[in-house]
């Protein structure tokens, strides 16, 4: 059977957002660590609150919603867009504002303003690495194993439903543009830069006891999401990430200001 073969650009734009999705994250832990004197205990804090709120209580309920449902929601575009970022913003937001008001109060362990941005580096550097960069390593290593000829020996050992799975998706990976997966890695540059800044908005809304900042990162989390995935039905990729980079600049931004209003208060006020 000729399942094509992929193409060596495409092979090289998995490894390129591969070593992104992976290395970024890792390179900003220790840049924080070494320049700012961050502790790395939050990285591993927010990689471990991402695990535990996106990959685990907010699988639950999608398994949940979507049972109940029978798939009414994932086949309406805006009700579905509606529900996934209503659930993204609601179980990462409401984890990342439980840790952060735990770790406050710590004493060898505890949250301050360099802290905050290592807790927003390992929450998105989990999604990173666990979402895109473990998708680049599989595609990274099938592609590798089809071009060689070796994976007809894998698709003889499988029963003919995941036999048929397998080639959907072998099908894909070598139909799909070079550009796709170089995207990949540069669309993590723009979520780990959104999770930073949403952490710091949870941060200061937990630090001078503002409500109305944790209401705005809850709504810029839902926008972000709802928009992210209408766009991807409806948009060239190349537009959809444009439109997210756009997003990632309006949400950092906006936690800059944030950072820098409340930072000048409080010399001030000293």
């Amino acid at each position: 059977m000729d399942l094509g073969t992929v193409s060596t650009a495409s092979m090289i734009g998995m490894g390129v957002s591969g070593l992104l999705a992976i290395g970024l994250p890792v390179f900003l832990m220790f840049y924080v660590k070494f320049r700012y004197k961050g502790q790395i205990n939050f990285f591993f804090i927010g990689a471990a609150m991402f695990v535990v709120s996106a990959m685990m209580l907010e699988q639950l309920c999608h398994a949940f919603v979507f049972g109940v449902t029978k798939g009414t929601i994932q086949n309406n575009i805006w009700v579905y867009a509606l529900y996934a970022g209503l659930a993204a913003a609601v179980f990462e937001e409401t984890g990342r504002l439980i840790a952060i008001r735990y770790f406050m109060n710590g004493k060898k362990v505890k949250m301050n303003d360099v802290n905050a941005f290592m807790y927003g580096i390992g929450h998105g550097g989990a999604e990173s690495v666990l979402i895109v960069g473990s998708t680049c390593v599989n595609n990274l290593t099938t592609a590798i194993m089809l071009n060689s000829g070796s994976f007809s020996d894998i698709l003889s050992s499988l029963d003919d439903t995941t036999k048929q799975q397998t080639i959907e998706g072998i099908k894909q990976l070598v139909e799909a543009p070079s550009t796709a997966f170089y995207l990949a890695g540069i669309e993590r540059i723009f979520a780990i830069a959104m999770q930073i800044a949403f952490t710091v908005f949870i941060y200061q809304a937990v630090k001078h006891q503002k409500k109305e900042l944790a209401v705005i990162a809850y709504a810029a989390h839902f926008v972000v999401d709802f928009i992210t995935v209408v766009a991807s039905d409806f948009l060239p990729m190349i537009s959809t990430e444009c439109l997210i980079a756009a997003m990632a600049a309006a949400v950092g931004v906006g936690a800059y200001f944030v950072w820098q209003k409340y930072d000048a208060r409080v010399r001030e006020d000293n």
